[in-house]
């Protein structure tokens, strides 16, 4: 908005046409930053033909600009930079998405289910315990069975602590360097548990919460904190009233090696853990 009113000023006060336009090229990346934001976060939000249909559209306007022989780099930048934002936002969510069938759906195995066919079955519910708010399945799931994508932002380590206080407290460390913070949706409810019936898959850039066992209608979902953390330092106590409740959540090596063997070998282990944990093993 700032930009658009300094364009006006320049344009009516100073009749500055050159730097007015060039304020609005400059505007363009930055009303593009809240999409890309969303993308990276879960790009099945900005699922749509419509990015690669912008991208060729910006692409057949700068061809026929040209061929009116313009006065300059003025003159074509609001479209170069157009078409680069939504060339940009197509490839993040997958050039495929310019055919209607593999925008407006979901791949399911080797299917493509359109969005429109899906079940509107929904998977939670949630409900208060001692702990707080909590996460239960309102549809059964096998196990193996994926049962949420955690969808938070990546957060640098060294910015973590800042923003740890009270409710704001659901980072999830992810790599040596890095966590994931709330998502502000229902995977940031899924408690921990010591006997969890669900375990994180990484996978790729994505964490997936996974069932270990068939899980119930009705039953409380729940996964093992240990299973991301590395600092043997940090702790926590645990209320899960399991009847294998540690009384303390630690990093991953302060699990019984038995345990940590168990996870390693499912792979529902934070990957950048793997290294160290497997190396203390063998030696």
């Amino acid at each position: 908005m700032a930009f658009a009113f300094a364009a006006i000023l320049l344009w009516v006060a100073f009749h500055e046409t050159f730097w007015a336009h060039m304020l609005v090229v400059a505007a363009v990346p930055i009303s593009f930053w809240p999409t890309w934001q969303s993308v990276r976060e879960d790009r099945t939000r900005e699922r749509s033909p419509a990015w690669g249909l912008w991208t060729f559209g910006d692409l057949a306007t700068l061809l026929l600009a040209t061929r009116t022989q313009g006065s300059g780099v003025g003159e074509y930048g609001y479209i170069v930079v157009e078409l680069l934002c939504h060339a940009s936002v197509w490839m993040m969510v997958g050039l495929s998405t310019i055919n209607p069938a593999r925008s407006f759906g979901l791949r399911l195995g080797r299917f493509f289910v359109l969005d429109s066919y899906r079940s509107t079955t929904n998977l939670f519910a949630v409900g208060e315990t001692h702990l707080g708010k909590t996460v239960y399945a309102a549809a059964g799931f096998a196990a193996g069975e994926t049962v949420i994508r955690f969808s938070g932002r990546r957060i640098a380590a060294d910015r973590v602590p800042a923003a740890m206080h009270g409710t704001a407290d659901r980072f999830m460390q992810v790599t040596a360097g890095s966590f994931m913070g709330p998502s502000g949706r229902i995977d940031d409810l899924i408690n921990h548990s010591c006997s969890p019936n669900t375990g994180l898959r990484f996978v790729g850039g994505n964490v997936f919460l996974v069932a270990i066992r068939d899980i119930a209608v009705g039953e409380e979902i729940a996964w093992d904190y240990s299973t991301t953390l590395a600092d043997p330092a940090w702790q926590m106590p645990c209320a899960c009233g399991s009847a294998s409740c540690r009384g303390i959540i630690g990093g991953f090596g302060t699990l019984p090696i038995a345990r940590q063997r168990w996870f390693l070998d499912q792979e529902m282990v934070a990957p950048y853990l793997r290294p160290a944990i497997e190396g203390a093993r063998a030696a």
